[in-house]
């Protein structure tokens, strides 16, 4: 029986293939081939590449979760690249089909030991998952190919004891990483098969702990997608925390991927969690991805483990059902619960909830994500996608009302709020020239609602400039459809900016507040043209 070893295979080996692993987007799911009339001398391999897939299991109602290792199954590694080897040389190269299978025919060249090498990336699209604790080397299983043999299966095991990972055979890791993300990109190909994903990069290694600091030492700070180098880390480490099974933590980092590559996001990040009162563009990128990964899987319950004490332990929510108590005490545009479920109920049809009388293609949310939120001139939060929504073919809009009115959200019809009052005071048009006194909560986050306000300005041709005056810190922003085109960033609340806008265009500016102490402060603002 051939031995099958968890690796990094040697970044220096697979630079060429690596770079053809990286030359896709798109594209339906491949097979693996049929070889073609082989050339005299050549041997034809088959087999199966198949990863331990280990649920993560969430009670909501009990709040007890974690692994279920005695629930693990064999599942398929899809479209998955596989290579025949003889010492470093390449002799063959296939994909994986649907159920595992690869087959392909090589000639022996005599020159070294023969092995078949199965690596967790996939070609349409293009993923792949590599260890960033190694220099970028992706990660894979191998098996020798000893004489004679025309079948070789390869199996990446989970590794798991009992009460630990044997890190010799932690094999299944990067594949299930892997299958998550090809899930939920699958899952837009099917109803939207001209979809190109820019090849993506996922940097798994057990070294990877939520720890911020150096990313080659696995310092990562938490499982995130990184829009500066356009890639997702995912935690790995024993003992600390490991997601890679955690199947919606990983697809909701590739929605952000989704958000950065073929939407959009004005997202400020930071620190959040059920129950804050969020910037309303944070509320939505986070309900966003918590409610995309659901639909995508699909599964309600949303699970991430976590390791407590030396022992394995979950937390989730559901994004279909609300438990009792709430788990969402201010329901709203900032709440990222809210989105999360809004978003869900638009999708799922709601057959036994008489307020979702609305049910919204995949192909849709595609089609608004890609669309509408994509150039919308204001910020991306519930208000521009339900308008965009709303704007599409065969969307009920009173439908859409009543769900929102469930969720104590207000009718939305543009993407500047109105309908919903709250939101659309988060966006004040002014004319210059203008000057006025704000009023921000300190001691909130910089990303929380008390700490930001919103004003819309339409250019004329003509410079503009933005004032602030404050005894506290303050940023200023300026934004044209997504795109920040000046910005005032010291840690003074006395800032300013200037900016040349187009006439006929809106620019949003944005104030953000950092006082730290609590309780009311005020911010001048000025926004003046020569």
């Amino acid at each position: 029986m051939p031995m099958r070893t968890p690796l990094p295979v040697s970044a220096a080996l697979l630079a060429g293939l690596l770079l053809s692993a990286c030359g896709g987007g798109g594209g339906s799911s491949s097979s693996a081939p049929a070889p073609a009339t082989p050339p005299s001398g050549a041997r034809t391999l088959s087999g199966k590449v198949t990863y331990d897939f280990v649920p993560a299991v969430y009670n909501v109602a009990t709040r007890v979760g974690g692994l279920d290792f005695a629930a693990a199954s064999a599942r398929p590694v899809r479209n998955g690249r596989v290579l025949i080897l003889e010492g470093t040389t390449e002799l063959a190269t296939t994909t994986t089909d649907a159920a595992g299978n690869y087959s392909t025919s090589y000639v022996p060249k005599g020159t070294g030991a023969l092995q078949v090498v199965a690596l967790a990336t996939s070609a349409a699209p293009s993923i792949i998952v590599q260890d960033n604790t190694d220099g970028g080397s992706p990660w894979g299983i191998s098996a020798a190919v000893g004489t004679g043999l025309t079948t070789v299966d390869l199996h990446a095991g989970h590794g798991w004891t009992g009460s630990a990972y044997n890190a010799a055979a932690r094999g299944a890791a990067p594949f299930a990483v892997l299958d998550s993300m090809y899930t939920a990109a699958r899952a837009f190909l099917s109803v939207r098969p001209a979809a190109v994903f820019p090849a993506l990069k996922v940097n798994w290694s057990p070294n990877n702990v939520p720890q911020a600091g150096n990313k080659a030492l696995g310092q990562i700070g938490t499982s995130h997608f990184s829009p500066a180098e356009n890639q997702i880390y995912v935690l790995g480490k024993e003992g600390a925390d490991s997601d890679e099974f955690d199947s919606h933590v990983i697809v909701h980092e590739w929605a952000h991927y989704f958000e950065s590559n073929l939407s959009r996001s004005d997202s400020p990040g930071g620190s959040h969690g059920p129950g804050d009162v969020l910037d309303p563009r944070l509320a939505f990128g986070e309900g966003y991805g918590n409610g995309l990964a659901a639909i995508l899987l699909p599964e309600s319950v949303y699970v991430d483990t976590t390791w407590s004490g030396g022992t394995l332990r979950a937390f989730g929510f559901d994004a279909e059902a609300e438990p009792s108590p709430t788990d969402d005490p201010q329901p709203s545009v900032f709440s990222e619960t809210t989105i999360m479920r809004v978003l869900y109920d638009l999708y799922d049809g709601g057959a036994n909830e008489g307020f979702d009388g609305v049910q919204v293609g995949l192909g849709v949310f595609y089609d608004v994500l890609v669309g509408p939120e994509k150039t919308t001139s204001a910020l991306t939060t519930l208000g521009s996608f339900i308008t965009g929504l709303k704007a599409q073919a065969g969307v009920n809009t009173a439908a859409v009302n009543t769900l929102l009115a469930h969720y104590q959200v207000g009718p939305i019809s543009s993407p500047y709020g109105d309908g919903d009052p709250d939101l659309r005071a988060m966006y004040l048009p002014v004319a210059p020239p203008f000057s006025g006194t704000l009023s921000f909560d300190g001691g909130a986050d910089s990303n929380k609602w008390a700490q930001n306000q919103y004003f819309v300005v339409t250019g004329n041709g003509s410079p503009i400039t933005v004032r602030s005056t404050c005894s506290q810190d303050v940023d200023l922003f300026v934004f044209k459809a997504g795109e920040r085109v000046a910005a005032a960033t010291t840690t003074s609340g006395n800032e300013s900016l200037s900016f040349n806008a187009t006439a006929s265009a809106d620019y949003v500016v944005v104030v953000t507040g950092f006082g730290a102490t609590p309780g009311a402060y005020a911010v001048q603002l000025q926004i003046t043209t020569p």
